[in-house]
């Protein structure tokens, strides 16, 4: 498993630092990883993820050192070296468990039916909301029909 950052992310740490600390934190943490941990986890100045904060609560708050760390989260990929998957996907996904909003791997996320029916559930919510942003676009008339026929439409 390789990490990175998506494309345009202007995080200045190493994403396989990273990666491995907010996995760290996932797994310790029940397989919820919120912004709250990350920035608990930053907070001491040894920690590897410290540098990635605005620590000057003149500058910005709490609020924004938890926006920071929810942008992490958001964009950190991961890359599974095997022959199915060699192309980036999301580290880490949001679901809900018992009325607790959260992060947890990708790969867990698929492979537990509750929550892949969530993440199944938010891909549709934003490929209709991408379909009425563009549904002007006639070069898109084959993607919506595709869209339509996967839905069972």
């Amino acid at each position: 498993m390789v990490y990175q950052w998506k494309s345009g992310a202007s995080i200045k740490l190493d994403p396989e630092v990273a990666g491995a600390v907010l996995e760290r934190l996932r797994t310790t943490h029940n397989g919820r990883l919120t912004a709250e941990a990350v920035v608990t986890e930053a907070q001491p100045r040894t920690s590897p993820l410290h540098d990635a904060f605005e620590w000057d609560d003149r500058k910005a708050g709490r609020k924004w050192r938890l926006e920071q760390a929810s942008h992490m989260i958001r964009s950190i990929e991961v890359i599974r070296l095997t022959p199915e998957q060699s192309k980036p996907i999301r580290a880490f996904v949001s679901v809900l468990r018992d009325e607790d909003r959260s992060y947890t791997s990708t790969a867990h996320a698929l492979s537990d039916p509750e929550l892949r029916a969530q993440v199944v559930s938010q891909a549709w919510r934003d490929l209709e909301a991408w379909r009425q942003r563009h549904a002007e676009l006639i070069e898109f008339a084959a993607v919506f029909t595709a869209m339509d026929q996967a839905r069972g439409a």
